[in-house]
């Protein structure tokens, strides 16, 4: 492989592994594994190719690392954070009296139109 193509892919794994380190800290973890995966393929394909020709291969070594990390992040809060809706009774409750308050000013009007007539 050339010297560039090694760097083109070492760059765009780098670019992958970034987006996924960037992506497993937001809500939107789920999402990180996958320009982490891009990163961690392209880094590996240019890790192997410098090594091959000889060339200095800690940058694609390190586009390797971070996309490891970014997926070990990723999958550990998928599998270690317990994501659930909690029912908000207070809120319910206010929500049913506010109803009840409702009804019952509505009863009241009715009342004082009935007495009108």
């Amino acid at each position: 492989m050339n010297k560039s193509i090694i760097k083109l892919f070492a760059i765009l794994g780098i670019i992958g592994a970034i987006l996924g380190l960037i992506f497993s800290f937001l809500p939107i973890s789920n999402l990180a594994i996958f320009p982490a995966a891009v990163g961690l393929i392209l880094g590996f394909i240019a890790f192997n190719s410098a090594k091959k020709q000889g060339q200095n291969f800690n940058f694609p070594r390190i586009v390797v690392i971070l996309a490891l990390f970014a997926i070990i992040i990723s999958v550990g809060k998928q599998l270690f954070t317990d994501n659930k809706v909690e029912i908000d009774t207070e809120f319910i409750e206010k929500e049913k009296q506010s109803e009840e308050d409702a009804v019952k000013e509505l009863e009241e009007e009715l009342d004082e139109l009935e007495e009108l007539e």
